[in-house]
């Protein structure tokens, strides 16, 4: 390795790294700050989704409480902010353990977020059905709630309208020495939500990344995580539910071989169209590829293209996301020169075969959260949050 390679990778390190141990729960406080005035921006970390009404739906922790409110004018202004939870509880948040937010057909809102409790971190779900007047009592997702820690939930709603949580759990941990957590999932509705079941997936799940999730043409979930392979590799896998009573099927996804005993804390992201096709995106810093990259599947997942790089690696390109509406492909991350983060996009016409040259959209010279996209009907949206300008929702334009 050379010396500007290995400048690189250390400052990726940096920056990116914490050490994969059971106190790695002290990290879920990094970036949190107590906001006295919540219509001042809130919290940073907050979580997003476009209901089938055209509301723009946010849920927004703070140091000790959780609030959902919503925007009628594609983020421009928004109602008054909801308490999720009643009693104060230690909310614990951060880019990869952020709080989630879905909204059915028939206008129940679904919350999860991160909370200390008998454990150091506890993942918490309530529900609305009354539009997001009020909210349920907050309550344990984990039935081993208070054994073992759950946190870094990902809530995705099915194409028929089921709320899934997946999440990393910790029940299974015999060894600490051992690094691996393993990807727990509940199905709950407005009218079950008191009788959860939880169910396990997979293990050797790294233990600090989020979980990417999204629906196959058959209405089941595919997962994209990390894992952790033979020799620490540090690479990505594919989860895809079978139905009630049948095994997950799992397979590797990426063969970058990142061996490192620590935790990159960089999830990755999934986007899966109509017609069955893949579209992943991810960080790496293995012998075989470093930076952020993009590759698709015309094969249900089974093998994907060539590794595509994309982002200026001098600018230390940062947490992609991907969004596929047919053919239309959308790509956002972040880049940060020393002074400002710039949200960079780039798009694709033909379903990932060729890409428009990357381009920035929005800028920021304060801390800023992940860009997430979201989709409504045929247009793509950046949602961004940074703590100086506060939350954005930007409209990416063919």
């Amino acid at each position: 390795m050379n010396f500007l390679k290995l400048n690189h990778l250390i400052l990726i390190i940096a920056v990116f790294l914490t050490a994969c141990s059971h106190s790695h729960h002290d990290h879920l406080k990094a970036g949190f700050s107590d906001y006295s005035h919540y219509v001042n921006g809130g919290g940073l970390f907050v979580g997003t989704t476009l209901s089938p009404d055209n509301r723009l739906w946010r849920v927004v922790p703070e140091k000790n409480y959780v609030y959902v409110d919503y925007s009628s004018d594609m983020g421009k202004t928004f109602s008054a902010p909801v308490p999720v939870n009643k009693e104060s509880q230690i909310i614990k948040v951060s880019g990869e353990n952020r709080p989630g937010i879905v909204v059915d057909g028939l206008g129940h809102i679904y919350v999860i977020y991160s909370a200390e409790s008998m454990q150091p971190s506890t993942l918490y779900f309530s529900v609305s059905s009354d539009n997001g007047k009020s909210f349920s009592t907050p309550k344990p997702l984990s039935d081993k709630a208070t054994e073992a820690n759950s946190f870094q939930g990902r809530l995705v709603l099915s194409p028929s309208g089921k709320a899934y949580v997946f999440w990393h759990d910790e029940r299974n941990r015999n060894d600490w020495k051992l690094p691996g957590n393993t990807i727990y999932y509940t199905i709950f509705d407005a009218q079950n939500s008191q009788n959860l079941v939880a169910q396990k997936s997979t293990d050797t799940l790294c233990d600090c990344c989020r979980i990417a999730a999204d629906f196959d043409e058959n209405g089941q979930p595919v997962l994209l995580a990390r894992f952790i392979y033979n020799g620490s590799v540090r690479d990505h896998g594919l989860i895809k539910l079978q139905g009630k009573g049948k095994e997950p099927l799992s397979w590797r996804a990426t063969f970058d071989e990142w061996s490192i005993d620590a935790c990159p804390e960089h999830g990755p992201a999934i986007s899966i169209t109509g017609n069955d096709q893949y579209h992943i995106v991810w960080f790496t810093q293995g012998t075989a590829h470093q930076g952020i990259f993009y590759a698709y599947s015309i094969d249900h997942g089974e093998h994907f293209s060539k590794p595509l790089a994309f982002g200026n690696p001098e600018k230390l390109p940062s947490h992609p996301d991907v969004m596929a509406q047919g053919t239309h492909v959308v790509v956002t991350w972040t880049e940060f020169d020393g002074v400002k983060t710039q949200l960079m996009v780039m798009e694709s016409s033909d379903a990932g075969l060729s890409w428009s040259k990357a381009r920035p959209i929005a800028e920021s010279l304060s801390e800023s959260d992940f860009p997430l996209l979201l989709k409504k009907e045929q247009n793509i949206f950046v949602s961004w949050n940074s703590r100086s300008e506060g939350y954005r929702l930007i409209p990416v334009n063919r």
